[in-house]
């Protein structure tokens, strides 16, 4: 026996008694030392009872009785012959019992019920409680069967479990009994499956196109080898049914889907083994958005260019449309109607200098997809170095440690004849348009020699003739002059005389003759009426020595021939509408001529990384015969690599859109073999799919996640400008079969996040409506799908008798193997209790009279 106390911080209250001692032991007497002493004494025991009566003292005498409460589990997990056998235990068990003996009974699956409260009855009945049992919170039921303990028994939690836990924390629930003195015994429930197969999920792209080919692939998980049928089906529509050969472990089957309409569209697929233990976890469910067919612009530098690419979209059901760089829309809204643009060989100068600023924009900002198609006259032949457009491809127009840089010697020959003043004149008979002034072109040439002596080397070698009737070296060939020195060299070139361009070539093919270099290269500007030799004679014979020409024809009346001129000199040849383009075209030529930005050999695409782009083509390409000479960016993805590494295929992410750069051409000359190969429609409707917008572009990315019991729902926003949208009024309804709906507010948890957590609704599809608003005003709506598994009661089966015994080994517990053992009084700790307060409250009563008896016989003496 012992003494215990409800409220011990009540005894510091006897320290009272030191101040009363000391006081009255200070004080002068009045008493003969006998009655001092019988008052002191009598007024101590006074108020010590009191003290004590308000600390809720109690004798305590050691129980020994036993409270036992069995924890039934009654999840979907537990099979039918062992629910039985648990109920058999039970009933066993309480036959052991002794008297005073108390048996509670809890059956608990996704929560927990009492069947039967504590009581010293040794039956039980029926169990008519029915705990939800798609799920095992083993911590709910440990926690009920603690608050059902009586206080004045040893006590003891018999779980009855296969150990499934699937919801709740039952270790934590374990350490609170081991705080309490309660061990936790168990019954392993689990029964030997002679196999189980399930449906894990069906893996789908979240969004595609209508018209669009995509992979449903079902992954089935089975415990042992066995036979099954899988059913796919598309909003309820039976899509393919198969019988397929189960092995142990995951199984992957795949089947191929087109997107009809639009909108959210429900797969699922089911599966029926030949042996099984769940059936509810024999389908699973996809949504997939189908939204509507693209809108997609290509872009052709020269008409025909774009045709086989358009036809191989059109074979892929992708709607495409064909301009001139012309006339591709300079303003953000006009190019926000097409999902992607598409650049085929279109050199930079015959594009808008509105739309040259506004495409890195439209996919950085807008979330659209860029594709940069290569040829003659793109990427960095194409002048791109250095512009926008540059900074939204995956590529960068420098070549780096890829090709071994060959020295050049560099000739510019400038038309320095009358017609180069600042009239526009057409024809051989130097006719105008009726514009005089302005600036001369041939000033315009200087400065576009001076351009492209800037960027070269200080290995290369450069000089400049100029011509009108005769030829001379306005700046001798030099190897890396400043490009002051050439300025102020050919500033003094002025317009005047007749035209001879057969002088001009031929001083130039002198000069480049005594240069040695490993690349030999002209450039000519003029309008091509001349008199004097052949031109044609020397393009040939300057072609024949290793030294190429180009020609820049200035003016739309410049004679027919230069375009032979530059074929027969090996060069290109570039038709000037605008004089002002001279100085882009001269350095775009240079860039060309130094770097060696294209390559003409034959040879195959080697695969690098995987890309979605080249899904199931993966077993061998056709050939390229041409390429232009990139560097990959530090970020970029690089699927196909050409000769020395060059990449061929790449791609990246840019701001909220996507980017592409494919360095050969899409026709007939160096991917002659692809635009011919029977999977290129499959590669172009995947090369365009790559880049499309992969959802709506509200600024809304919706992430909506299963975690246990509860459903996640996280929305993150921005504005157009790809900042945190913050402070708006965010809310979210949840529509599924049946008529289900619930609304759900968003609370904002940081700048631009909102997000919220609700039970999961039942196993199923929904579609998730997001709003937000400001000031009463909606500003943004983007519709999400939810998919709701089955619940992880129905899971493959695994090691579940670990958790059985770690909640043991926690509170100290251990296997019931025999039912009477739930009964063993083995346990100690518990006592019956008996309040005292009311004795030791008497007590002070009684001594209360006897004081003031004491003081008063004290009084009546003194008189």
């Amino acid at each position: 026996m012992r003494v215990s106390f409800i409220f011990p911080a009540t005894l510091w209250l006897l320290l009272v008694l030191i101040p009363l001692w000391a006081l009255t032991l200070a004080l002068p007497r009045r008493l003969s030392p006998p009655r001092f002493w019988a008052s002191l004494l009598l007024r101590t025991a006074l108020l010590a009872a009191l003290v004590l009566a308000l600390a809720g003292p109690q004798l305590v005498r050691p129980a020994d009785h036993l409270a036992t409460i069995f924890l039934l589990d009654r999840s979907d997990s537990v099979a039918p012959s062992a629910r039985g056998q648990a109920e058999a235990f039970v009933r066993e068990a309480l036959g052991a019992a002794r008297p005073g003996d108390q048996a509670a009974v809890v059956a608990f699956g996704a929560n927990a019920l009492v069947e039967q409260p504590p009581t010293a009855e040794r039956a039980l009945g029926p169990l008519d409680a029915t705990p939800d049992p798609s799920r095992t919170n083993i911590q709910g039921a440990l926690q009920l069967g603690l608050a059902l303990l009586p206080a004045d028994a040893n006590k003891r939690l018999v779980l009855l479990s296969d150990g499934s836990e699937n919801a709740g924390d039952a270790r934590a629930a374990a350490l609170q009994a081991a705080a309490q003195g309660v061990p936790i015994d168990y019954v392993d429930l689990r029964v030997p499956s002679p196999g189980e197969a399930l449906l894990a999920g069906i893996a789908a792209p979240a969004s595609v196109r209508q018209g669009q080919e995509f992979e449903l692939v079902a992954v089935v998980e089975s415990t042992v080898a066995q036979p099954a049928r899988l059913r796919i089906f598309g909003d309820d529509a039976l899509i393919q049914e198969q019988d397929v050969q189960l092995q142990a472990g995951e199984n992957r089957f795949s089947v191929k889907v087109g997107a009809q309409g639009q909108g959210f569209r429900r797969y699922r697929a089911e599966i029926e083994p030949q042996a099984d233990g769940y059936a509810q976890n024999n389908r699973a469910e996809a949504l997939v958005h189908v939204g509507g067919a693209p809108h997609v612009l290509l872009v052709e530098g020269q008409p025909g260019e774009g045709q086989p690419l358009k036809d191989a979209l059109a074979a892929a059901q992708v709607d495409a449309e064909l301009i001139a760089p012309g006339t591709l829309p300079g303003d953000l809204s006009a190019l926000s109607a097409y999902d992607a643009v598409v650049l085929i060989n279109v050199p930079a100068r015959a594009l808008p200098p509105a739309a040259l600023e506004s495409l890195p924009a439209y996919v950085r900002d807008l979330g659209r997809g860029l594709i940069m198609i290569g040829g003659d006259q793109s990427f960095g032949v194409g002048g791109y170095a250095r512009t926008p457009i540059e900074q939204a491809l995956p590529v960068s127009m420098e070549v780096r440690d890829q090709l071994e840089r060959p020295n050049l010697a560099l000739v510019f020959i400038l038309d320095k004849s009358s017609s180069m003043d600042a009239c526009h004149c057409r024809g051989p008979s130097r006719d105008t348009d009726g514009f005089f002034g302005g600036r001369p072109k041939i000033d315009i040439g200087k400065e576009a020699v001076v351009q492209a002596v800037a960027a070269l080397n200080p290995h290369d070698t450069v000089g400049v003739v100029a011509f009108d009737e005769n030829a001379y070296l306005a700046f001798p060939p030099q190897r890396g002059p400043h490009p002051d020195a050439v300025q102020n060299a050919i500033a003094p070139i002025a317009p005047k005389g007749p035209t001879n361009v057969y002088a001009g070539l031929q001083l130039a093919e002198e000069a480049l003759k005594q240069i040695d270099a490993r690349v030999k290269h002209a450039i000519l500007l003029t309008d091509g009426w001349a008199r004097g030799g052949d031109p044609l004679e020397i393009a040939r014979r300057m072609h024949d020595q290793g030294i190429t020409l180009s020609v820049v024809a200035e003016g739309q009346g410049s004679a027919p021939y230069l375009q032979q001129l530059a074929d027969a000199g090996g060069g290109r040849y570039f038709p000037v509408e605008k004089i002002e383009d001279v100085p882009q075209i001269f350095l775009q030529e240079t860039i060309n001529a130094a770097s060696n930005a294209l390559i003409e050999t034959p040879f195959t695409p080697r695969y690098a990384l995987s890309s979605p782009i080249l899904r199931g083509l993966e077993h061998g390409l056709p050939a390229l015969y041409g390429y232009n000479t990139t560097t990959a960016r530090q970020t970029a993805s690089v699927a196909l690599l050409g000769p020395d590494d060059a990449p061929i295929l790449a791609q990246w992410q840019y701001g909220l859109g996507r980017a592409v750069a494919w360095t050969s051409d899409l026709k007939g000359q160096w991917a002659r073999d692809w635009v011919r190969w029977p999977e290129f429609p499959r590669f172009a409707a995947q090369l365009i799919g790559w880049v499309l917008p992969s959802g709506p572009t509200s600024g809304l990315a919706t992430e909506l996640r299963t975690q246990g019991t509860q459903t996640v729902l996280k929305v993150t926003a921005r504005d157009p400008r790809g900042r945190p949208a913050a402070d708006m009024d965010l809310h979210a309804t949840i529509v599924g079969p049946q008529g289900f709906s619930q609304a759900v507010p968003l609370p904002q948890v940081a700048p631009g996040i909102y997000q919220a957590a609700i039970a999961s609704p039942p196993q199923g599809t929904y579609l998730v409506q997001i709003a937000g608003s400001r000031g009463g005003q909606t500003i943004v709506q983007e519709t999400a799908g939810l998919v709701v598994p089955y619940s992880p009661e129905y899971s493959a089966d695994r090691d579940r008798t670990a958790v059985l015994e770690a909640l043991a080994q926690i509170s100290s517990g251990k296997r019931l193997s025999q039912p009477a053992q739930a009964f063993e009084h083995n346990l100690s700790g518990a006592g019956q209790a008996q309040e005292i307060g009311l004795l030791l409250l008497l007590l002070a009563l009684l001594l209360l009279p006897i004081d003031i008896g004491v003081r008063r016989l004290f009084a009546s003496s003194g008189r």
